[in-house]
């Protein structure tokens, strides 16, 4: 499936592009909806009457790479480890990765996030990549501000590692 020109012209509207070319393009989105309680991001769209809700970070990938969002590889952030990133545009700089879930959970282990039970860490578990995800997309909900970025990451685990 394909999105309409609407929904990717909608989808774009609620992301916020940083100013380096090496910085994160946050979901912004809309409401108390638009992150889910893991951290991720929401993205709703209709399909014969009925709501489907889709990953921002797997639309923006399936965007640029050109792919139906029903694809089902598992896209993974592998420049930021930032659930709310979408920066994909078929370039170096892409944040995303399509890869295989063997990968995924290869890397989550490396980042300390692994766990018998699914999405758990000593760090930076569930609750907190939600809080996080919240504090960051308040941080840009006027625009992109640094200062207010590193608030809101320092706010919630100072001793993640830095996204920026």
């Amino acid at each position: 499936m394909q999105l309409t020109a609407d929904e990717v012209d909608r989808f774009w509207s609620r992301v916020v592009k940083g100013p380096r070319e090496t910085d994160c393009w946050l979901w912004a989105g809309g409401g108390t909806a638009a992150i889910a309680d893991d951290g991720y991001g929401r993205f709703w769209i209709s399909r014969e009457g009925r709501q489907r809700v889709l990953r921002p970070h797997r639309v923006a990938w399936a965007l640029a790479e050109g792919v139906s969002i029903d694809l089902s590889p598992v896209v993974e952030h592998v420049v930021c480890d930032n659930p709310i990133c979408v920066r994909a545009e078929g370039t170096l700089l892409d944040h995303l990765e399509g890869s295989t879930q063997a990968a995924n959970l290869s890397r989550i282990a490396q980042h300390g996030r692994g766990g018998a039970r699914g999405y758990r860490s000593r760090m930076f578990g569930r609750e907190a990549m939600y809080r996080r995800s919240l504090a960051l997309r308040a941080a840009v909900a006027d625009g992109w501000d640094d200062e207010r970025i590193a608030r809101a990451l320092a706010s919630v685990d100072e001793a993640q590692m830095a996204l920026f």
